[in-house]
């Protein structure tokens, strides 16, 4: 894929990962201009480059605080309008790319950036095949524990999609540090899909330990 120039939407909190469906509240004026822009544009064209503001923003007084180079393309897939201008949208995520450069814009911040392309998991390997199955029950055996997953986890169980899908749905609804999501965001898709085996195994362990605590915490004459 060639570079593209995309306007760039900011958040300190979020992390867009592809074949994943963002949903956000469009509220300040630039954004809105933003997607009125967007409308005018053929679908395919409709793209925003979500991205992660570093660290210190608040204080930043640069009229676009620093970003992490890192980030997703999101197609505008759906609007609703809301009677006041805001508008509520859905992102579906295309692609990673890395942030070449950004030029001078008005109102909303733009970009050149540099599509990365994911190749499928092969999934018809038995090395992936057996990762998936392992992830799969996991998920199920998390999901049948004592303590709520996230909404996005309870998502991903019952998630049919291949696994570059699943995993990216599994890594958008964990509820780790945003700066460790990105970093599963520059994963390659193999890698990636190792580490959140890693991670769902960790979060096995845990409720493992605490398994014995859990009686305690349940009786109040003994808190």
């Amino acid at each position: 894929m060639n570079n593209a120039r995309l306007p760039l939407f900011p958040l300190p909190n979020v992390v867009h990962f592809p074949a994943t469906d963002l949903r956000l509240h469009i509220f300040e004026p630039r954004y809105r201009r933003l997607i009125a822009d967007l409308q005018q544009r053929p679908e395919v064209d409709r793209l925003i480059g979500m991205v992660l503001l570093k660290p210190g923003w608040q204080d930043s007084t640069a009229e676009a605080p620093p970003i992490y180079q890192s980030g997703t393309a999101g197609q505008l897939v759906e609007i609703d309008p809301l009677e006041d201008g805001r508008s509520n949208i859905v992102l579906r995520g295309r692609y990673r790319f890395q942030v070449q450069r950004e030029f001078p814009s008005h109102p909303y911040r733009q970009a050149v950036v540099s599509p990365l392309e994911d190749p499928r998991l092969a999934e018809q390997t038995p090395d992936v095949h057996e990762l998936r199955t392992e992830i799969e029950v996991l998920l199920q055996r998390l999901r049948r524990r004592p303590g709520r997953l996230s909404a996005g986890l309870e998502a991903a169980v019952a998630e049919t999609a291949p696994l570059d899908e699943l995993i990216n749905t599994i890594a958008a609804g964990l509820d780790i540090p945003v700066e460790n999501k990105l970093d599963l965001l520059n994963e390659e898709p193999p890698e990636r899909a190792r580490r959140i085996l890693s991670i769902l195994r960790s979060r096995e362990r845990v409720m493992n330990l605490l398994d014995p605590y859990r009686h305690i915490s349940a009786t109040p004459d003994l808190n």
